[in-house]
């Protein structure tokens, strides 16, 4: 049941809503201003405001709803929430950007109006995640991005059955060597009642570009399992089958094909209805891994730029709604950003159902942005961590565009309380995980006082991943020194915004940049800082509140940076042959040569396409022709040669060549004046 829309609100800067009866029914909100949740408030000119306020709404089940299991399920609170229905409270729960829940069969009306409130705190200290750090200067009491407070994820009641699915977890082994695939799942069920119940659980495969099940516990035995779930308790029933090689579609961001996973629970036999049926999950089969100084994703090296991204928008705050990561991430797609540590902390679900869909890579990361030494070692920060770490992996570890798990940001990796807590947490997270790799974003990293292996905290990473913003060649060459078998990810290097250069300086800034990256092999990636411009109120942010270091606006609106990324991270260049006119047949005769990078970025171009578009000075489009393009490896050069016939008597001026993905995405464009 969607419990979004219309909520009240109210701000509570004396803290005294509880006292004033604002979580009971029957308050009085008829002058609260009414907001749409999800929601951020400090968009809203009215609430410039840090610290508490106050949510409120009622809702009535359908007429006739009979006494089931019930759950409150939110998406994501910044930052702190307590929660009460009708009056009752049923929970609290801290943590900005991950989901959680409660059980409120015992105290939800099942006829009649329900009351729900909410208590919302963004304020921070020095034990939140994000939050201020242990020290005296003024970077030191806030964190760099702005702290939109609010329900801002969305909000359901679930109804089932007590005995239902709670999670579902899907693990692919592609075996590259024969081309079938093993999928291991877990699925676990709680039992919210009073009695033992055996359960059984059968799953259903949908192969991508599917619309139904095409493999089935009823064909497959190995698709189906039982077990006893004690009262109160929660159990994992798992399953593994190996696919056939026609059955196997690999994953990989020019091909991201999905497969779903559809689970049935029965606690009575499969010839009963079942008692929960558990919302599909999508999931992809590939394989990446960090070896020999490479990224290797399904076995192919690959080398790939990308672009960092604050959940920020001027309108909607942090609360990501579908049309703005749509238009985010196509928009990164274009700039050919494909592999990022995208920001300091969980994202939407909804940014990786993207992600999947459409085709990047991506490492989530854990809030621990700079967190000093004390806070390192404080056991009430690690439990936090923990925390929003397990809910972040738990919630998204089926989809295939996340690569990686990231244990933090620029904390002192260098120092015993460093090295410990990396250590510490990429053990624990394996433990959880161990299908993705492990790494945290250093600042550290190829410093010169890093004289052996074990003297920095990525020693245990698999992949280093390291910010850099000056030194680039001496840092990268003491990184690989130290460790030769890692590949290297810039998560972080210096965009527009960084530097006070003209459009120009900054163009061959930048470039020089890259030809630093592209000379070094083991640099598999590199992640610009950033995509937009983000809300702050860190020192060195501009008066109008902005931090202005993005490709785009926060309006969304390309910079000259932007179409310098495009063009630098594409995969491919186009080199016009000769584009001309045949009068005798009223075609316009087009040769190029299409190149794919042999050095940064680098992957095989497989299944790609050559667009041609013959242009008037209008820009009408006169005529085209789509060319298709053998398999192309770094460096591989195609001579293409095509025509166009006009269907008119318009007299051509140019022509739009462009490079397009298999997704849709232009890789790379440029135009041709049309000779004589």
């Amino acid at each position: 049941m969607d419990l979004n829309g219309p909520w009240r609100f109210a701000i509570d800067p004396v803290e005294c809503g509880q006292q004033n009866g604002w979580h009971q029914p029957g308050c009085k909100v008829q002058n609260w201003p009414e907001v749409v949740v999800p929601h951020c408030w400090n968009v809203d000119p009215r609430f410039p405001f840090t610290g508490t306020a106050w949510y409120r709404r009622t809702f009535s089940l359908p007429p006739g709803s009979v006494k089931r299991h019930a759950r409150l399920v939110f998406g994501g609170v910044f930052y702190r929430a307590r929660v009460w229905l009708n009056g009752q409270s049923v929970g609290e729960h801290e943590g900005g950007y991950t989901a959680f829940q409660f059980d409120v069969t015992d105290v939800i009306h099942w006829s009649g109006e329900n009351s729900l409130a909410l208590e919302v705190d963004n304020s921070w200290d020095t034990t939140t995640l994000p939050g201020a750090r242990i020290g005296k200067l003024p970077q030191e009491q806030v964190y760099p991005w702005f702290e939109y407070g609010g329900i801002v994820r969305p909000v359901n009641l679930v109804l089932s059955d007590p005995v239902h699915v709670v999670n579902q977890r899907v693990v692919t082994t592609p075996h590259l060597e024969d081309g079938t695939a093993t999928i291991e799942t877990t699925v676990q069920v709680a039992n919210a009642s009073d009695q033992p119940t055996t359960i059984r659980i059968g799953l259903a495969l949908t192969l991508p570009g599917k619309q139904e099940g095409n493999l089935s516990w009823q064909q497959y035995p190995e698709l189906m399992a039982s077990t006893v779930v004690p009262p109160r308790a929660v159990r994992s029933v798992e399953t593994r089958v190996r696919l056939l090689r026609e059955h196997v579609s690999l994953w990989d961001p020019d091909h991201p094909g999905l497969y779903r996973l559809h689970t049935l629970l029965w606690t009575g036999g499969t010839d009963e209805p079942a008692a929960d049926e558990a919302e599909p999950v999508a999931f992809g089969i590939r394989r990446i891994e960090a070896r020999d100084g490479r990224l290797l994703l399904n076995g192919v090296p690959i080398r790939m730029g990308g672009g960092n991204r604050h959940a920020d928008h001027p309108e909607y705050g942090s609360s990501d709604p579908p049309e703005v990561i749509d238009r985010d991430l196509s928009q990164m797609k274009r700039a050919n950003m494909e592999l990022s540590r995208i920001s300091h902390y969980p994202v939407s679900p909804l940014l990786l159902d993207w992600a999947d869909q459409h085709g990047l890579l991506i490492i989530e990361e854990g809030v621990n942005w700079q967190l000093t030494e004390a806070q390192l070692e404080s056991a009430e920060i690690r439990s936090k961590f923990q925390a929003q770490m397990r809910e972040m992996i738990e919630r998204d570890w089926n989809h295939p565009s996340v690569i990686g798990w990231s244990v933090g940001n620029e904390y002192p990796s260098e120092t015993s309380a460093g090295l410990r807590w990396t250590r510490d947490m990429v053990e624990w997270v394996r433990g959880i995980d161990n299908s993705r790799l492990l790494t945290f974003a250093s600042h550290r990293a190829g410093l010169p006082k890093i004289v052996r292996p074990e003297d920095e905290a990525s020693c245990y990473a698999d992949l280093v991943c390291v910010n850099l913003y000056r030194d680039y060649a001496e840092r990268l060459d003491r990184i690989h020194a130290l460790w030769p078998d890692k590949p290297v990810m810039v998560s972080e290097f210096a965009a527009a915004g960084h530097v006070n250069l003209s459009d120009a300086e900054y163009a061959s800034y930048f470039r020089d940049m890259l030809e630093v990256f592209r000379a070094r092999p083991y640099v598999v990636g590199a992640s610009v800082w950033t995509y937009n411009d983000y809300r702050s109120r860190y020192p060195g942010t501009a008066s109008d509140g902005y931090r202005h270091y993005g490709a785009v606006t926060a309006q969304r609106e390309p910079k000259p940076a932007y179409g310098l990324l495009a063009a630098e991270f594409s995969p491919a260049t186009i080199e016009a042959g000769t584009v001309r006119v045949d009068r005798a047949t009223g075609s316009v005769l087009i040769s190029c040569d299409v190149t794919a990078r042999k050095d940064f970025p680098a992957y095989p171009l497989r299944d790609y396409r050559l667009c041609c578009r013959v242009l008037d000075s209008a820009g009408t489009t006169l005529g085209t022709r789509t060319v298709p393009l053998p398999t192309l490896r770094p460096g591989d050069r195609h001579g293409a040669h095509t025509n166009i016939a006009l269907a008119s008597s318009e007299i051509p001026l140019r022509v739009r060549l462009e490079i397009v993905r298999p997704t849709g995405f232009v890789a790379a464009g440029t135009d041709v004046v049309v000779a004589p």
